[in-house]
């Protein structure tokens, strides 16, 4: 068995589809279910954009008797007809993708420069020569025995392709850089997808109150959204609002209330404090809107760090202190957060 490595453009590649030339080998392929919109949007999405995408394996099959070949697709099937699909105007650009200029567009509604960057774009494939079937399910077993395991949000992310995914996906793109600047995250973290695990609790909480979020909960979360997601404009401003006042807060960034157990509550005390939340009210009551003054909030909340790093134990912030200190992913310990950071948002 050889394996040889070559770029093919789509153009060429689709061709050879439609001829026959390529086929799809199904017994290789997970599912042979379409890809809901917003994920077939997003790879077209990055073809565009001439970003790389994930390698496609085929391989080339050569009849003894009249010395023809074909090419079988041993990875890469939704791939494949997500770039066939929309080559044939089957469908369009969902509101997934970031460039909001091509939402609603099909292939032949791009302009003339934009669908030669679609047909000239290298596909890069492995093409697998002269291979037994047995070697060929080998080398997936050896490539998938040196892959790191996926936490629950990279398999989370990878079971869902609906809504509330590309939903998240979308905020946690817009907001990893600001994350990693306020000193939330690491860089390697947000590769994991740490952000968005942290987005998604604080999403669960804005519509369900806060609660001790486990993988069931967020695995229902995904689930119930995933045909549609009816309060994403809400959220989505809810949280572009919240983390751009944090923005404006440089006097905590790269300290302890910017660990993430800190920016969950942080996020939802400064949304229920500028615009009250039905779901967060039993835990603390807000009865009116607000605009957050930033120069009245932040010495507060330094006021907190300060206990906080002091590990104080007795008076005002004790409770915080604790709450910051142990269990930190807990509801009880959520909401005692929750409560000290509204009212000092507030002014209380």
């Amino acid at each position: 068995m050889r394996t040889m490595s070559t770029n093919m453009t789509i153009q060429d590649f689709l061709a050879a589809m439609d001829r026959g030339e390529i086929t799809v080998n199904r017994h290789y392929q997970r599912s042979d279910q379409v890809w809901p919109d917003a994920a077939r949007s997003y790879l077209i999405e990055t073809v565009l954009l001439d970003f790389p995408i994930p390698k496609l394996s085929l391989h080339q099959l050569t009849d003894p008797r009249t010395g023809t070949s074909h090419k079988e697709l041993v990875d890469g099937q939704q791939r494949s007809m997500a770039l066939q699909g929309f080559f044939k105007n089957d469908f369009s650009l969902s509101s997934a993708v970031e460039n909001t200029a091509w939402r609603g567009k099909a292939f032949s509604d791009l302009e003339l420069d934009e669908r030669t960057v679609f047909r000239n774009y290298q596909l890069s494939l492995d093409l697998f020569l002269g291979a037994e079937n047995s070697q060929i399910r080998e080398v997936f077993r050896r490539m998938n025995s040196y892959t790191v395991p996926l936490n629950p949000e990279e398999q989370r992310h990878a079971r869902f392709q609906g809504t509330f995914k590309w939903f998240l996906h979308s905020v946690a793109l817009r907001w990893n850089d600001g994350l990693e600047a306020m000193g939330v995250f690491s860089e390697k973290q947000i590769v994991r997808m740490a952000d968005v695990k942290l987005l998604a609790e604080v999403c669960h909480a804005l519509l369900n109150g806060i609660s001790t979020t486990n993988k069931t909960a967020l695995d229902g979360l995904y689930r119930g959204n995933d045909d549609s997601f009816p309060q994403q404009s809400d959220i989505d401003a809810r949280l572009s609002q919240a983390l751009d006042l944090l923005l404006q807060m440089p006097e905590i960034h790269e300290t302890s209330l910017v660990k993430p157990f800190q920016v969950y509550a942080l996020i939802l005390a400064i949304s229920h404090a500028q615009r009250p939340i039905e779901s967060l009210q039993h835990a603390v009551a807000v009865d009116s809107a607000m605009q957050i003054d930033v120069t009245v909030a932040v010495p507060r909340l330094l006021r907190l760090l300060q206990a906080v790093d002091d590990d104080v134990q007795t008076g005002r912030y004790a409770r915080f202190v604790k709450a910051s200190s142990e269990k930190t992913n807990v509801k009880a310990e959520r909401e005692v957060r929750f409560k000290y950071f509204t009212e000092a948002l507030r002014g209380a």
